[in-house]
């Protein structure tokens, strides 16, 4: 028998699939399992509930995250955005487009009901008679 090496939690597949897909499930899954740290306590506690959900086991805050870790980089970039000043030059130019008065669009207008149920519901005895044949 020839050597083996420790290939983690891909050696379950085998032989199988070719050893790219299995390098790649292997670095998702050592990510998925290894202890993350919580944003509040600060304690690695943090477990996956279900896709992009996690869940701290010792304070109980729940948040939501990537599907494999619980931060991902654009959540890393948005947080070092927030930090640095820049959203809130974005918030303030939202505010400022929030009070320029916005173009009403055209309403419906209803239609008019039907002169011909009017004059159903009339009485027979009551019609009009023009003005040129009232003589």
């Amino acid at each position: 028998m020839g050597r083996t090496y420790k290939v983690g939690p891909s050696g379950s597949f085998g032989a199988r699939y070719g050893t790219v897909p299995r390098k790649r499930y292997s670095t998702v899954i050592t990510a998925l399992r290894a202890p993350h740290e919580c944003p509040q306590c600060h304690i690695s506690a943090v477990r996956r509930l279900s896709v992009g959900i996690w869940l701290c086991g010792r304070c109980g805050h729940k948040f939501t995250g990537g599907a494999y870790v619980p931060t991902t980089k654009l959540g890393e970039i948005a947080e070092r955005a927030a930090r640095s000043g820049v959203a809130p030059s974005l918030v303030s130019e939202l505010k400022a487009a929030a009070v320029e008065p916005k173009a009403k669009t055209p309403t419906r207008k209803r239609r008019k009901k039907a002169e011909g149920k009017k004059e159903a519901a009339k009485p027979k005895g009551t019609e009009e008679v023009p003005e040129d044949k009232a003589e």
